[in-house]
């Protein structure tokens, strides 16, 4: 590893998506246009072409298309083109350093990583123990963690020492506060003193949007003030219908409203006076809520996985359990008729964003990571 001391780093990152749009991946991409290319040159493999593919490479990064089939039975063949294709990718590019983002791409990673004594980071990214998570961290050198309740899908002999955690980032220059209310967005109409209620995220049964319907049904002498904002790609079709069909039952449907994927969500978040997110199971670190806090709104999100490590309870928001409509009800009304409390709360979120998860930290934290391990090779 002499060279690298002449020479940048090169660091072959490794995406599980090719779209932007999951947090994931907008991660990604934030700490990769940020590493300095006097120290470092990175390049990304994807699994195909799409918008993460295009916002790299116009920001002068190479990008790889290499799909990395499911290691299973009946796929031997495939498996062993694949890692024969990305061993002779990290020769001819003269790769130092591997960093994955999912259990698949850290399986082929650290499969040709131990055969070219390259070191692999790890970037766990899900809540959700995968059933390989042993393998997978005996091939690594070191395992980074969004958040510290996922140390607990590592608690294997001699492991913990690979783990590090480093929250996601925001960037609070662009997550900015800035309160505004257009009259119409994206063809729904709204008055100056309409509460607005935004929930960030793929509309599919586990992020919960259901339950926010309901708590909405249980404000009635706030309606028609109330408006819910549902703005994400819709992936479960059956789900989207079925929350239209509760709104229908409730007798809400004209406060709620379901955006599909929102390319603005800056513009959007200035629109909002609360930000809501009512996931089911547990969330590694939520970027939405990240972004909302840092544009001085404040929260009210379901107490799973990694969000209480963000939202501090009854200072930037309110914490409730899961798919408990009564208790977030509760909590929105309290938020809806005390402006005050908004704007109090709405700037301790900021001021937490600022102070613990602006990107340039989190970057920061990552190359230090990087140096580590270069140094110990």
């Amino acid at each position: 590893m002499g060279a690298l001391q002449c020479r940048p780093c090169h660091v072959l990152l490794f995406s599980s998506f090719g779209q932007l749009g999951w947090g994931g991946q907008e991660s990604l991409f934030q700490l990769v246009s940020r590493l300095e290319r006097d120290h470092f040159r990175p390049s990304v493999v994807v699994p195909s072409v799409g918008s993460l593919a295009h916002s790299l490479s116009a920001c002068g990064i190479d990008v790889h298309v290499l799909n990395l089939p499911k290691v299973a039975p009946g796929h031997l063949g495939q498996v062993m083109a694949a890692l024969r294709r990305l061993s002779a990718l990290v020769d001819e590019e003269g790769v130092d350093l591997l960093h994955t983002d999912g259990p698949r791409n850290t399986f082929y990673a650290g499969v040709v990583g131990r055969l070219k004594r390259r070191p692999v980071v790890w970037h766990v990214r899900s809540f959700t123990a995968d059933r390989y998570d042993r393998l997978l961290s005996l091939l690594c050198s070191k395992i980074i963690l969004v958040a510290n309740c996922l140390t607990r899908r590592f608690q294997f002999p001699r492991q913990s020492q690979k783990l590090i955690t480093i929250h996601n980032g925001v960037d609070i220059n662009h997550f900015v506060p800035g309160h505004t209310r257009r009259v119409s967005i994206q063809g729904f109409r709204f008055r100056p003193d309409d509460i607005i209620i935004t929930v960030s995220a793929r509309v599919e049964k586990q992020k919960g949007q259901r339950y926010l319907i309901e708590a909405c049904a249980q404000l009635r002498h706030l309606l028609p003030r109330l408006h819910i904002l549902c703005a994400g790609k819709i992936v479960d079709q059956a789900y989207h219908q079925a929350c239209i069909q509760r709104a229908c039952e409730l007798g809400v449907i004209d406060n709620v409203h379901f955006l599909g994927h929102v390319e603005n969500v800056r513009a959007l978040l200035q629109d909002t006076d609360i930000f809501v997110l009512p996931s089911i199971k547990g969330e590694a670190f939520p970027r939405s809520v990240l972004e909302a806090m840092s544009s001085g709104i404040p929260v009210v999100a379901t107490d799973r996985g990694g969000t209480r490590e963000a939202v501090e309870n009854d200072v930037c928001g309110f914490l409730v359990q899961p798919q408990d409509s009564t208790e977030m009800a509760r909590r929105i009304a309290i938020l809806s008729e005390d402006s005050a409390l908004r704007s109090r709360m709405g700037r301790a979120g900021r001021k937490i964003a600022v102070e613990r998860f602006g990107i340039e930290r989190n970057v920061a934290r990552t190359v230090e990571v990087y140096r580590e391990i270069i140094q110990a090779n």
